[in-house]
């Protein structure tokens, strides 16, 4: 996996912690950074080069550098912490992998010292030690990164694409059913599964903030028949994909869209 390269130096640019109000999209713009987004609540989405991200509590994320990024689909009031910096990239070595998960007790203590830096008197060199500091730790629980999280990453960038049991036992070289049972081991339900949910969180994002048909939302979540869609999203609510968005309706929220400079705001 991709990552940025731990035995090469790397420039550290500056830091903040930022919180989304609701209905709020990541602003777009060509990135010339690279940055870290750690996210410890909500769900931050996004795009880059075209390719959608949703990022979870309890995940990172780094964007490359030179990169185009919009926010065509509003967070979920997200909470995170991102750091603009220039690094070498690599797909092998001792590298830091460009998406992977962090305890957020662990890196709570870092975040909340390199963000009171960042605002302070502090020199470059005291945030940069910082921000080195939270690269290790960083690294130190990624570092026994398992197949079932690296098969959970894939399915988290194409969920919305078609997908199948076939496509990922070709990704990682492994029978189908050695790919079912190392997942279910790891996050107690099948790749299958873990694709559905994914695409149900996607659609009542969807269904709640958006003017798209039902069966455009089913098309935009990665179901190939609305039949599919409808029956999943029942079995999950408990009500129907119309009903569920009647529902939601009263509390509709504008959406709203920054155009924050870097560094400024992420």
């Amino acid at each position: 996996m991709d990552g940025i390269d731990l035995n090469k130096s790397m420039k550290y640019r500056c830091s903040s912690l930022r919180f989304f109000e609701p209905g709020e999209h990541h602003v777009t713009r060509f990135c010339r950074d690279d940055v870290l987004l750690l996210v410890y609540e909500g769900v931050l989405r996004f795009s880059e080069d075209g390719t959608e991200y949703e990022i979870h509590p309890g995940e990172y994320y780094i964007q490359r550098k030179n990169t185009s990024q919009a926010g065509k689909h509003a967070s979920d009031t997200p909470k995170y912490f991102y750091v603009h910096f220039w690094a070498d990239w690599t797909d092998g070595g001792k590298s830091l992998p460009y998406r992977g998960t962090f305890q957020y007790p662990a890196v709570k203590s870092l975040i909340e010292e390199l963000d009171r830096l960042a605002y302070g008197s502090s020199t470059l060199t005291e945030q940069t030690a910082k921000f080195l500091e939270l690269l290790v730790v960083l690294y130190g629980q990624n570092a026994e990164i398992t197949v079932a999280d690296q098969i959970a990453a894939s399915i988290s960038r194409k969920y919305f694409q078609e997908i199948s049991l076939d496509m990922l036992a070709e990704e990682f070289h492994f029978s189908r059913n050695h790919i079912i049972n190392l997942f279910k081991e790891k996050y107690r339900m099948t790749p299958f599964q873990y694709v559905n949910a994914l695409r149900i969180k996607r659609a009542e994002q969807l269904l709640e903030l958006t003017s798209k048909s039902i069966e455009e939302v089913a098309f935009a979540c990665g179901f190939q028949q609305y039949s599919q869609f409808y029956k999943v999203f029942k079995s999950a609510h408990h009500m129907s994909p119309a009903a569920y968005r009647k529902v939601k309706r009263g509390r509709q929220v504008p959406e709203i869209h920054p155009a924050d400079p870097e560094c400024l705001r992420n």
